[in-house]
């Protein structure tokens, strides 16, 4: 039986029972240009050995009121040109994502939402139901060595859908590649900017050797920046492309 202290639990689809991992009332970094809050949700399918957010790749039994998280919202509107929501991996949690994104919403909030584009369905559910205004899509490598970056070897043909969808959409957006070495080629990226052909924005990110999934991935080199200068120009053939991180 639950201890007297416990609150029973929120009826799923409710903003009381949305997890969120963590929350950071503003910054600048998340969504360029912008003033931002950042929700982050835990939980993704993928194991990019070079992941920055480590912890949120498993549900934490800790979460963030989401009533605060609103009520946040709601005091600082007028500064606060958006919220992002990132991961994890937001579009595993389906219905904890829907549900906040509505809040959001109500409150007139510009949504900003991170995805590793593995769950195509409800990046086109969320984009139909205009709760998002942008969509940064991370493109992990080229199809051939999307195993070796993420540790699954079945997610590029839902990656390959959700890039179609966005595209398509309308949806302001950009793609974007950490450039891992071990995974992601001085020639990789104008093979992923192929396959990105008519989207708005590709990001090269610079790999950062610092808290990662993989320990050891903290002693991998990340490549030079004029070698991501140099793939930058020629994924510029395909779509506008900028270095960011190098």
């Amino acid at each position: 039986m639950p201890s007297v202290s416990e609150k029973p639990a929120a009826a799923p689809g409710t903003l009381e029972s949305v997890r969120i991992a963590g929350f950071q009332r503003a910054g600048m970094l998340d969504w360029p240009g912008k003033v931002t809050a950042t929700v982050f949700l835990a939980g993704c399918g993928l194991a990019c050995p070079y992941c920055h957010n480590p912890e949120l790749v498993h549900t934490p039994r800790r979460t963030e009121d989401p009533s605060a998280l609103l009520a946040h919202v709601r005091d600082r509107r007028a500064w606060l040109d958006g919220v992002v929501v990132t991961g994890g991996e937001p579009c595993t949690r389906r219905t904890d994502l829907t549900t906040l994104l509505q809040a959001l919403k109500t409150e007139g909030m510009p949504v900003k939402l991170d995805t590793n584009g593995t769950h195509p369905d409800v990046l086109a559910e969320l984009i139909e139901a205009r709760l998002v205004d942008f969509v940064a899509l991370d493109v992990k490598a080229t199809p051939e060595r999307y195993a070796l970056a993420t540790g699954r070897h079945d997610v590029w043909a839902s990656v390959s859908r959700s890039i179609r969808t966005v595209i398509d959409s309308g949806v302001d957006h950009e793609f974007r590649t950490t450039c891992y070495p071990l995974a992601v080629g001085p020639g990789d990226p104008e093979g992923i900017a192929r396959e990105l052909s008519g989207g708005r924005r590709y990001v090269l990110q610079q790999f950062r050797s610092m808290r990662t999934l993989d320990p050891g991935a903290v002693s991998v080199r990340p490549h030079a920046a004029e070698t991501l200068n140099a793939a930058a120009l020629r994924c510029s053939a395909y779509l506008p492309t900028v270095v960011r991180g190098a």
